[in-house]
């Protein structure tokens, strides 16, 4: 695991002092090495490239894993963030072929792998990454980003150069980009909670596409799609979603450093636990949060099932009067604003300072295997839109009938109101679902601001296209698996557990989201899974039998804080000193006071104002401010803490 950096264009406008800049912003992502790899371009004298990276040593800790790698034949230099699973019956193949190893690192790997079949390489590496590939007999720089999108990768491009790192923090490092908003990045965040890819936060700087190459060639960039459109094959023969699993597990468990698995006591983190368990031995570990506040808890859960499986088990208590210097602590982490990543950088920290290096999560098996209200209630917000196109009138009288009784408990009623006042009837329903604030909501929030560049707009267009292509001709559920997947699971989930856990020098794996058992899954027709009917149909069918009973019973409660109590309570003054502040003349008047004021009052759920507090104090601190505070907020919550075995 690593960061990377780099650039690719005119030599007059980088230095190896800036490549140093930027891999010093990235160092939490790989303290124990860094590198770096230049070399000049016969075509153009003035031309030059530059690789660096930030070494997690993970796999083969000795110095034979330094990066970049360069590969003595050809010359080709790789700069990888991520893991190959696979790696080891890859280097068997190339083994075959007289390739000669120096070094146990998947990384090599995946060098010795390009040289050998160039860019179709790519398509044999089943993991995460994000990595830049130097061809040098082509002089072409390749950027490339793993199937779903587990490990970042940010580019910029002006005046036929690219420059590109793990972390959009990175790329300001260099010194080359303004630290200007952008405006459709803030709205995202508004809409959804988090950054939509291939848009980020500042303006300028995208996110390079799950299943995307970029290809740098004589100044010229190209973008381009390479994987395989999910869910169109045939589900492999002899092949079960047992095996798969558990072969994604196991792959998963390799790893020279100590390894837990976050478990909560709910499905998916049980079955990953219980595989680890049986793949990897006694030795395995699990660690769980538990709060004070019972009803957000999973404690008892999680010790039925690690003491079933039999795991070594640790708990990590949240204590409310430390939340607000750790929700600080946690935003000047973010490399770019999300509402939903504290959990994440609670219990990383927590993993990592009890000595592990590698942690396991069940991120992934609700997108896939239909365990959100999304896949029931998509049917029934369906209908009822259609209705309402025909009479919007009836439109209005709901949302004013839903109005009256409404309590600071009714987030579904509350939210479908805002939709029938606000909402776009035309829009699919699933977006309603993973709505904060609707876009006339917005407009009152922010200033006007100039309309976006051509440039921008292309991006929003391919990522709409992308989507439309990808859920074209699967039935209606299996596109909410894959929409949640990709915008849901991979703009929020994905990028929150990528920007945390490495804020604290920790490997998240996430073995549900595996390319081989995504396709299986998704080119399941729905009514054979469950999908709205039964969650977890299919894990329930293969893993049940070996579970404690209630991990399948028990009303699902989800991966979340007690925001609710914890902003009416310990981190009130704060959310409301941090909203009265001026942040860059970005918001329109009072309106998010006036937000804060409506949840305080019972009439919104906790999630926009705790959204506005998140990007108001990420704008603070990394545009207006450029970094003012953060050391001392990072310090005061973060304490050496001890995990207790249970």
């Amino acid at each position: 695991m690593c960061g990377i950096a780099g650039y690719v264009g005119r030599a007059s406008r980088f230095s190896d002092a800036q490549l140093k800049q930027m891999l010093a912003a990235i160092e939490h992502r790989g303290p124990d090495d860094s590198g770096t790899y230049t070399a000049g371009l016969r075509a153009d004298e003035d031309a030059r490239v530059w690789l660096g990276s930030r070494r997690l040593a993970i796999q083969d800790l000795s110095p034979a894993g330094h990066q970049p790698m360069v590969d003595a034949a050809t010359g080709n230099a790789i700069a990888f963030n991520g893991e190959i699973y696979n790696f080891l019956e890859l280097r068997a193949d190339l083994q075959k072929n007289g390739y000669p190893f120096s070094s146990r690192c998947d990384t090599e790997v995946a060098l010795a792998s390009w040289c050998a079949k160039g860019v179709s390489a790519v398509d044999d590496w089943r993991g995460m990454f994000g990595a830049a590939v130097w061809d040098r007999a082509k002089e072409e720089l390749w950027l490339v980003r793993d199937h779903w999108g587990v490990k970042p990768l940010y580019y910029w491009t002006d005046q036929n150069s690219v420059l590109f790192c793990s972390e959009v923090r990175g790329l300001l490092a260099s010194g080359m980009i303004p630290r200007k908003l952008s405006r459709q990045g803030v709205e995202d965040f508004l809409r959804f909670g988090a950054l939509q890819d291939p848009v980020t936060i500042v303006d300028g700087v995208y996110a390079l596409l799950p299943g995307q190459l970029l290809r740098w060639s004589g100044g010229q960039v190209e973008i381009r799609r390479y994987m395989e459109l999910p869910g169109r094959e045939a589900p492999e023969p002899g092949k079960d979603i047992a095996t798969i699993l558990r072969e994604s597990v196991q792959g998963q468990l390799i790893s020279d450093v100590p390894v837990v698995v976050f478990l909560s006591g709910g499905v998916d983190s049980s079955v990953v636990s219980l595989l680890a368990r049986q793949v990897g031995g006694s030795a395995i570990n699990t660690m769980s949060l538990i709060f004070e506040e019972s009803r957000y808890s999973e404690r008892d859960y999680a010790r039925r099932v690690a003491r079933h499986i039999g795991t070594t088990h640790h708990e990590v208590l949240v204590k409310g009067d430390e939340v607000q210097a750790k929700a600080r602590a946690a935003i000047s982490q973010m490399d770019q604003p999300s509402m939903d990543a504290i959990n994440n950088y609670l219990v990383s920290g927590a993993a990592r300072q009890a000595g592990f290096t590698v942690a396991l999560s069940g991120l992934g098996g609700d997108e896939f295997f239909g365990g959100y209200a999304t896949f029931r209630r998509t049917r029934i917000l369906d209908a009822a839109l259609r209705y309402a196109r025909l009479a919007p009138r009836a439109s209005r009288l709901a949302s004013k009938a839903l109005q009256l009784g409404l309590t600071p408990r009714d987030g579904a009623a509350i939210k479908l109101r805002q939709f029938l006042v606000h909402g776009d009837l035309d829009e699919h329903p699933y977006f309603l679902q993973r709505t904060t604030f609707f876009p006339s909501q917005i407009q009152r929030l922010l200033r006007i601001s100039p309309p976006c560049s051509i440039d921008l707009q292309q991006k929003v267009r391919m990522r709409e296209q992308y989507l439309h292509e990808e859920t074209d001709g699967l039935d209606s559920l299996n596109q909410i698996s894959l929409l949640e997947a990709r915008t849901y699971m991979g703009n929020m989930l994905l990028r929150d557990s990528d920007q945390m856990s490495m804020a604290h020098s920790l490997e998240l794996r996430v073995p549900f989201v595996d390319q081989v058992l995504a396709a299986h899954v998704l080119s399941i027709p729905s009514d054979r899974k469950g999908f709205g009917k039964t969650p977890k149909m299919l894990l329930r069918r293969a893993f049940a039998p070996q579970l404690p009973e209630e991990v399948f019973s028990r009303r699902k409660m989800g991966f979340t804080l007690p925001w609710p109590e914890w902003l009416r309570g310990p981190l009130a003054s704060e959310v409301a000193t941090v909203l009265q502040k001026d942040t860059g003349e970005l918001w329109q008047g009072d309106a998010r006071l006036q937000v804060w004021e409506e949840f305080r009052r019972g009439r919104l759920d906790w999630s926009r104002p705790w959204s506005l507090y998140v990007l108001s104090r990420w704008i603070m601190q990394n545009i207006v401010g450029q970094g003012e505070g953060l050391r001392e907020d990072r310090a005061a919550a973060n304490p050496r803490m001890t995990v207790p075995h249970v």
